[in-house]
């Protein structure tokens, strides 16, 4: 595979996913106000992930199912056909000249899009990764351990499962959960209440539990790959809301209403402190206009019918599939399938076609022929040589006529630009 051809191929496929993810996304985002109060805010956010699988997954590749063609005949070398033709023709000497192909040194405008892509990729990324770096170096070294009380809670609500190193800071203004292999809860270095230390806590353990950590770096990756696509960053920012509203969720239905009460007020607490964007971490505020919406929610929580929660689950499978279903169909239509071949390989499919073409198109006089295309990178053909043999008389200029224009038909070329010789 050439570098033009990879490059075409991989920027297709970066369409491809996100113009499928950009579907879904967009379905998500209608379906949002009216699915806000009836289904779980948990539904609500995992729903989401269906709009990150359409921006990761090549459907049309991963489903692609090859497709036989008889008509492709192995060719190990242009000296091969000639042998092969000459043995089933007269012994008459054949003399063969082809035109070179053209070449052209400039960069095609796939390879040009390619390495725009992967420079913005590279740089989005890579100013997290280092943002991260030197924000947990710097995190690090005023970390101060928290008191032997802070500890024991945080075992307690534990239980010896998962356990989270905790610390506190002057740096941060908002209790946080930071880092990927070894999670810890950093506090800011203030004296909380009880009540208080106790639901942040239970807040902060229920995104270790759900990994929200390696969502955030997920969602780093997404945006990273499709910077370009100005959705995503609507995605990626709901998918933050909307990961807060669900674990507010899942702490509160294990809390009586004076539980979700207080949970409340340490939102509030928590909110009039300054808020800090903290890189890569999952704090328990990041944004105060979230603040009336995550209060409401708490205020109005309640219990969905299973039947309710399995129904719309089943819906928006059904939908998700329908629409990478679509993409991958769209994927493996003729066009698509050619493009899974080198260019090499598509001109000899083509010259193969022709080949069984011109046979068919005068199977009295049993002709052969020995085709050879000329392209370019780019794909485009300029001009064909096609060299007929006949076991019998040469075909008259009737004949001939019409083989040009099936050539011309069938490889797209204007008829001029086909040169036919009977040998």
């Amino acid at each position: 595979m050439t570098v033009e051809e990879y490059s075409t191929e991989i920027i297709r496929l970066i369409l491809s996913m996100t113009f499928t993810g950009s579907i879904i996304s967009s379905l998500l985002f209608i379906l949002k106000p009216i699915i806000k109060d009836r289904l779980p805010k948990s539904f609500q956010y995992y729903m989401w992930f269906s709009a990150v699988i359409g921006l990761l997954l090549p459907v049309s590749k991963i489903l692609w199912i090859p497709v036989s063609d008889a008509s492709i005949v192995p060719m190990k070398s242009m000296y091969d056909i000639v042998l092969r033709i000459s043995d089933t023709a007269s012994e008459k000497p054949v003399n063969l000249v082809f035109a070179p192909r053209q070449i052209t040194c400039l960069p095609s405008a796939a390879a040009i899009l390619y390495i725009f892509w992967q420079i913005g990729m590279v740089l989005a990324l890579g100013f997290h990764i280092l943002c991260y770096g030197f924000y947990i170096r710097k995190l690090g070294r005023h970390n101060l351990s928290a008191n032997q009380q802070e500890t024991e809670l945080l075992n307690d609500l534990s239980e010896g499962k998962m356990a989270l190193r905790l610390y506190k800071n002057a740096l941060v203004k908002t209790p946080i959960l930071i880092g990927f292999f070894r999670p810890s809860v950093v506090l800011p270095d203030k004296k909380y209440g009880d009540m208080e230390l106790r639901n942040i806590l239970m807040h902060e353990m229920t995104h270790r539990k759900r990994h929200d950590i390696f969502v955030k770096w997920l969602l780093i990756f997404v945006g990273a790959v499709h910077w370009f696509n100005p959705l995503v960053h609507f995605v990626r920012r709901e998918m933050n809301k909307a990961c807060e509203l669900a674990c507010d969720e899942s702490v509160i239905k294990r809390l009586d209403r004076k539980g979700m009460q207080q949970y409340g007020d340490t939102l509030i607490a928590v909110a009039a402190d300054s808020i800090r964007k903290m890189p890569l971490s999952v704090t328990m505020f990041e944004d105060k206009k979230n603040l009336k919406e995550r209060l409401g929610a708490i205020m109005k929580h309640k219990k969905y019918p299973k039947r309710t929660v399995i129904t719309a689950s089943i819906v928006l499978v059904t939908i998700v599939c329908v629409i990478l279903g679509t993409s991958a169909l769209h994927g493996t239509s003729r066009h698509d399938y050619m493009d899974n071949f080198s260019l090499q390989d598509q001109m000899q499919i083509r010259e193969g076609k022709l080949k069984e073409a011109i046979r068919n198109y005068d199977k009295e006089n049993n002709l052969a022929a020995l085709v050879s295309i000329n392209y370019l990178d780019s794909g485009e053909i300029t001009n064909a040589y096609i060299y007929i043999i006949s076991h019998g008389e040469n075909p008259d200029s009737e004949i001939l006529s019409g083989i040009k224009a099936l050539a011309s038909k069938e490889l797209e070329l204007d008829i001029q630009n086909i040169y036919l010789e009977c040998i």
